[in-house]
Order: structure tokens, then C-alpha cells, then sequence
């Protein structure tokens, strides 16, 4: 019986015999004390010399290039690079590499203007542009923390400087390179570190999958030993200093001046707490209402002017007037009115996005600044405030029923700064409350038409809901080998006064209203149960393709929604196919990444609708758990006999089935279109030339 040494020896050969020659580094060329270009133009700091060892425990020679983050991140995805040094750690970058077990731990902050006060924490930050380093892991905890403004540059010296010019006013940057470069460039009076935004650990990256390097990586870093460590780090992050041969010396000086000292020390550190608070209190009133804690008028205007600076900027100020608070000041008193403010505040804080600033301008006006122009989405923000300030609320046991008035001025056409904007919108909100109160008035009158109808248009989406006047239609999939039916796609309908109406009509207002994820879960509970009721029928195994939206898919519920709506039917999760757009997946592709995972785990198929209409890049076809992709119908017009159409679909089959993909092609009209499509090898097909979208009982008999 071979021994255990015999048999670790056998294990380890084929590492080392696969053992490359050259190993590949690549690290941010920006990032001291661990790596940053020296006075003679070479790579030097802490990994530099790391890997120096690494290279003399190994026998592996070591090729480490020190270049941009971003270029540092091409490289290693494109194979010019086996090892990434210095990086965290997150979700989206998990999907893509495997990592060694961290080596450093590293603080991330947010520093700004220093004339700008008042940011204390994530918050604070919109309405503002973040600098940030192209490739940072710091842009994806931004966007998780809801500020979605950032503006990439390639090097901290870069942000630096943009900040000095005004491009951007405040910026994220870890500590370490921060303080060197706000020192070096002669920069640290003009900027603050305005909170610790998050810390991390640095690691060591490779392509995902490549456990050959990993452990390469990890068995030589665990050669070097914890002398030469500390000498690494006393070279690069300064060394400790020793006073042992002094100590008796201090400690008779220490004891002389501890009794004077103790006293005078406790007295100046009470003093500058007691300066500090009272510093920090000032600086909180001058930005912020005392009562709410919202931006006050000052911050307001500073927020709206900084975005007006930036180019191609849209823009909408929205003026929120309770009706009636008088009465209500005069019945409860001023202390409980003001606990009333104070959950109003709560409630526009808790709008969903995207939202950049809500203000208290004092009294009951409240303000909510939109970074969009559209008047759908502007009045759709001014609706949901509405409802929630509409909601009951409770002071001293008692109900209390709200409502407010809404007046929008839209940036450029109802003003050129913030003063202006403001201004206008309070007379917009000025002739909603000559109109009746409780509506919502943009500054120009012919906007409010629009609007009344989008919200007159959400009324009844509710009502319909209520009294159950929506209903699905079922268009058949068809395999083209077999010409039978194998899935249906459900699709929702509103039987309004006897009418059908569709869902381009209505579907945009329930998502701008925030009604789509109800009518979301109504629309995969009751596919699910038709499919269901039709395979206790006897009908053969059919598949259910349901369409999500894209706010939707950022729903946190949709996951336990989809489990929900399987469990009721009593359905296995591979008869399910949930469709989501291109487009949808433009956003955070970590949190996207990891709902549509979750879904997957349930053994549901995903679909990419629409295929090749809205997303600029493919990438998503390979880190997404995607199953389908459907072929727009737009590719069909034409197709077989334009050779450019018929060549863009089957090279879009090809590639579908390259990634092991299932294609459907929708939009089939003809039979030269259907043969075609056989031809080339497509999966599944529908479309007019096969059904159109029917009632169940239609499905039932065709089955």
C-alpha cells in the first residue's frame, strides 16, 4: 500500500508539471504604498517586492505590469494576464474570477469640496456626480447605496484633478492612494473626507474556473514567511518605532508630568468635544431642517444648481403642499403637527428611485427634485407621493387623512437655475389648489392635461385590478421539426367596457405607478394555474413563457413570488419560462445577476425577449443564467427573401446555439418564413401564421 507521502508526491506532479513558465501579473499603476510608478519609470511598492519572493520560492519567473485599473481588469478577462493583484472581492466580479484568501485589509471613503458640508452618509449623495476609477468596486456599493450618478476616469490623480477643475465635487477613492495624492498633488486643504464609506480586503484574482493558478498563487504566497512579511511591511507602511532604550527616561518624565497633565489634558479634550459638536451642529443647520432632517432651501438650490451643470442634464422640481394642515395645526397643536411632518418625511424618503433630492422648504411645502423631464415619470414621482401621504396616518390614537397638492416645473423650458425652477413650481402648486387641491399642476398648463390623464389612467388600472377586468390570452410556440405545440406565451389583456384594450395602452402607466409587480403576480399565479388545470385535463407537457418588466426584475419579492405562484399550481419550476427585454438588464448587473440566479435555482427557464433591440453588449449572454433567447419580429420583415435579413437571423441562430441556447423566433407570418426558419435550424417559432393570441378554451382544443 502506497504511503501517504507517496501519495501526496503523486497529487502535487501534475501541479508542478503544469507549472507555466512565465506567470503573468497584472496591478493598478496608481496605488501607493502597494504599486505605483517610481521617479525612474519603473513599477515599485509593497506587491512589487512580493512577488519578488514569490518568484525566489517558486522558481516561477514573475512578469508583473503595472498599468491602469480598467486596463488591468481587460487584460486578465482577454487572457493577456493569468493574475490580478489588489482587488476586492463582490458579486459581479465573483461571477467572472476565483480568488486567493485576502492579504490586506483596505478602507474606502468619500471625500468632497470642502465648501460642501451636510454629506454624512450615502444619502447625501444624490443629486451629486460621483468621481470614481474606472473599474472600481467602489461604482457597484454606490450603485447598491442607490446613487446611480458616477463619472469614470482612469487614474486618482485624474479624479483629483477633475475635482480641482469642478467636473465633479466629490469622489470615492480608498485611503491609502487619497492621502498620497491629495498630499502630493497639494490638494488636502481644498478637500474633506466626508464619511468612511465602506472597507474591504484585498486579494488575488484569476479567471474563473483556473484552480491550477489559483493554488499556484496561494502555495508560493505561503512560502514566504512572516519575518519577511513584516519586513514588507515596515519598508512600505513605515516602521514601528522603538523605544525600549528610552523607556526609563520617559517613564520618570512621565510620572513628574502626569499629575499637571491628567488635569489640563481631560479639561482641553472636554473643550474641543464640546468645539466639535457644536461645530457640527452649526454646520447641520445651516444644510438641513431641524425637524425632518431633510436638506433645507440652501442645500436644496446647491444640489439643483450642480446638476444643472452638467451637460445634457434633464431636470424636474416638484413642489409638495399639504391641504388643510392649518386645521390640522389648529386642532392636535404645534408638537404633534410637527410628529405629522415628520412621518411625511418618512414616506417621500421612501419613494422608490429615481428620486435625487427631498427637501423641506419649511411650513408643509415639501420639494422632490426628478433627474428626468418626461412628463409620464415626472407625474407618476408626483402620484406616488400623493398616495403616500394619502395613507392614514396616527397622532394620539387618532386616524388623521391627508392629502396634498403638486405643482412640477420641468428644466429647461420652466426655468434656467434653481431659484427660477422652485419659483415656478410653487405656482403650479398655487393653481392646483385653485383647481380643487389634492391634483397635481405643472407650470405649463398644457403638461397638466397629460397628466390628468396618466393619473385618471392609474385609477382605473386600480379599479380594474378590484374588480378582476383583466385576463390572459395565449399565443402557441410551435417546434419546427416536429410542427407540434410545445409552449404558449401568456399575454395580459383588459376587458374594459366590453373592449379589449392592449397592453402598450396601459402596461407603461402601471409601471410608472408602481402597480406592475401586483399585476405581475396576478398575470404568473394565473398562467401557472391555467397550465396546471390544462395538464389535469390530459393535456401533453406544455410550456408557459410569462413577460417580466424591468421593474420587476428589481423587485426584492420576485423570487418568493415565483416560488409562490409554482407551489399554488403544484407546478415543476422547467415548465416555467419568465421573458425579460434587453433592456431590463441595463442597471446593476450584480443584484440582476442574482435574482435571475435564484430564479434559475428553481429550475425556471430564463428568456431574453426581443433579442438583438435594445442591449449594447452580449456579455450578459455568458455571466446570466439565460436558456432562450426569442428573435424580434423587427428581423423577420423581409426575411427569407432579403439575404440580409435571412443572413442576420441565421447568424443570430448560430450564436444561440454556440451557447447552448434554445432560439425562438416570434413575428412568423408566412410559410416561406416558417420553412425558412426550419431550415437554418431554429427551435421554436410563433406568430400570426400559426395563431394568434386566444382565450384557454381555444388552447384546450388545439391540444
Amino acid at each position: 500500500m502506497p504511503t501517504f507521502a507517496a501519495c501526496l508526491l503523486a497529487l502535487c506532479l501534475p501541479l508542478a508539471a503544469a507549472a507555466p513558465r512565465t506567470l503573468r501579473v497584472v496591478g493598478d499603476n496608481n496605488y501607493p504604498p502597494y504599486l505605483f510608478i517610481g521617479p525612474d519609470g519603473k513599477p515599485q511598492g509593497y506587491a512589487v517586492d512580493a512577488w519578488k519572493l514569490w518568484e525566489k520560492k517558486t522558481g516561477i519567473k514573475v512578469e508583473l505590469t503595472a498599468t491602469s485599473w480598467a486596463d488591468a481588469q481587460h487584460r486578465l478577462q482577454s487572457r493577456q494576464a493569468d493574475v490580478i493583484d489588489m482587488i476586492f472581492r463582490t458579486p459581479e466580479r465573483a461571477a467572472r474570477l476565483d480568488f486567493t484568501r485576502p492579504f490586506a485589509t483596505v478602507e474606502t471613503a468619500i471625500y468632497a469640496d470642502r465648501e460642501l458640508t451636510g454629506i454624512a452618509d450615502a444619502s447625501g449623495l444624490r443629486g451629486f456626480v460621483v468621481g470614481v476609477q474606472r473599474g472600481d468596486a467602489c461604482v457597484e456599493r454606490l450603485h447598491r447605496a442607490g446613487v446611480s450618478s458616477t463619472r469614470a476616469y482612469t487614474s486618482y490623480a485624474d479624479i483629483i484633478g477633475a475635482a480641482r477643475s469642478g467636473d465633479i465635487r466629490i469622489f470615492c477613492m480608498d485611503r491609502s492612494p487619497a492621502e498620497y495624492y491629495l498630499y502630493r498633488l497639494h490638494a488636502q486643504d481644498e478637500f474633506v473626507k466626508a464619511f468612511d464609506f465602506y472597507g474591504d480586503r484585498f486579494r488575488r484574482g484569476v479567471r474563473k474556473g483556473d484552480a491550477a493558478t489559483l493554488a499556484l498563487v496561494e502555495q508560493g504566497m505561503a512560502k514566504i514567511t512572516p519575518q519577511e512579511r513584516q519586513q514588507l511591511q515596515d519598508k512600505w507602511m513605515g516602521q514601528r518605532v522603538d523605544l525600549t532604550g528610552y523607556a526609563s527616561i520617559f517613564k520618570t518624565a512621565a510620572s513628574v508630568l502626569a499629575l499637571v497633565g491628567i488635569v489640563l489634558l481631560a479639561w482641553i479634550y472636554s473643550l474641543r468635544r464640546a468645539v466639535r459638536k457644536r461645530t457640527r451642529d452649526l454646520r447641520f443647520l445651516a444644510h438641513y431642517d431641524p425637524l425632518t432632517r431633510l436638506p433645507n432651501r440652501h442645500l436644496l438650490l446647491d444640489r439643483i444648481n450642480h446638476a444643472l451643470a452638467q451637460p445634457g442634464i434633464a431636470l424636474s422640481v416638484l413642489l409638495v403642499n399639504l391641504d388643510n394642515f392649518k386645521r390640522i395645526n389648529d386642532r392636535f397643536g404645534h408638537p404633534l403637527a410637527d410628529q405629522l411632518l415628520q412621518q411625511v418625511a418618512e414616506r417621500l424618503k421612501a419613494l422608490a428611485d429615481p428620486i435625487d433630492t427631498v427637501a423641506r422648504l419649511g411650513g408643509d411645502d415639501f420639494v422632490l427634485t426628478l433627474r428626468s423631464s418626461d412628463v409620464s415619470q415626472v407625474t407618476a414621482l408626483a402620484e406616488q407621493a400623493r398616495q403616500a401621504i394619502a395613507a392614514v396616518l396616527v397622532l394620539e390614537g387618532e386616524e388623521v387623512f391627508l392629502s396634498a397638492s403638486v405643482g412640477a416645473s420641468l428644466y429647461p423650458h420652466d426655468g434656467e437655475n434653481g431659484v427660477v425652477l422652485l419659483k415656478n413650481a410653487d405656482t403650479a402648486m398655487s393653481r392646483a389648489k385653485q383647481s380643487g387641491r389634492n391634483i397635481i399642476s405643472f407650470y405649463r398648463a398644457s403638461l397638466s392635461a397629460q397628466a390628468s390623464h396618466f393619473v385618471t389612467m392609474g385609477a382605473s388600472i386600480r379599479r380594474a385590478m378590484q374588480r378582476g377586468e383583466f385576463e390572459l390570452f395565449y399565443q402557441p410556440q410551435h417546434c419546427l421539426r416536429s410542427s407540434r405545440m410545445q409552449g404558449v406565451e401568456a399575454l395580459l389583456r383588459w376587458r374594459r367596457d366590453g373592449e379589449l384594450v392592449l397592453p402598450a395602452e396601459f402596461i407603461p402607466c402601471a409601471e410608472e405607478l408602481g402597480l406592475i409587480e401586483e399585476l405581475g403576480e396576478w398575470v404568473m399565479k394565473t398562467a401557472c394555474r391555467q397550465l396546471a388545470d390544462w395538464r389535469a385535463r390530459g393535456a401533453p407537457a406544455l410550456r408557459m413563457a410569462v413577460n417580466l418588466s424591468a421593474r420587476q426584475l428589481t423587485s426584492p419579492g420576485l423570487v418568493s413570488a415565483v416560488e409562490s405562484a409554482l407551489a399554488q399550481a403544484r407546478l415543476p419550476g422547467d415548465l416555467l419560462e419568465l421573458e425579460i427585454t434587453e433592456s431590463a438588464l441595463v442597471g446593476s448587473e450584480a443584484e440582476i445577476s442574482a435574482t435571475l440566479e435564484a430564479i434559475r435555482a428553481l429550475g425556471v427557464r430564463i428568456a431574453i425577449d426581443d433579442f438583438g433591440t435594445g442591449y449594447s453588449s452580449l456579455a450578459y449572454l455568458r455571466h446570466l443564467p439565460v436558456t432562450v433567447i426569442k428573435i424580434d419580429k423587427s428581423f423577420l420583415d423581409g426575411a427569407p427573401e432579403d439575404p440580409a435579413a435571412a443572413e442576420v437571423i441565421g447568424a443570430i441562430v448560430a450564436m444561440g446555439h454556440a451557447l447552448n441556447l434554445t432560439v425562438v423566433a416570434e413575428g412568423v407570418e408566412s410559410a416561406p418564413q416558417a420553412a425558412f426558419l426550419e431550415e437554418i435550424g431554429c427551435d421554436l417559432a410563433q406568430g400570426w401564421f400559426y395563431s394568434r393570441a386566444v382565450a384557454p378554451e381555444q388552447i384546450a382544443k388545439a391540444l
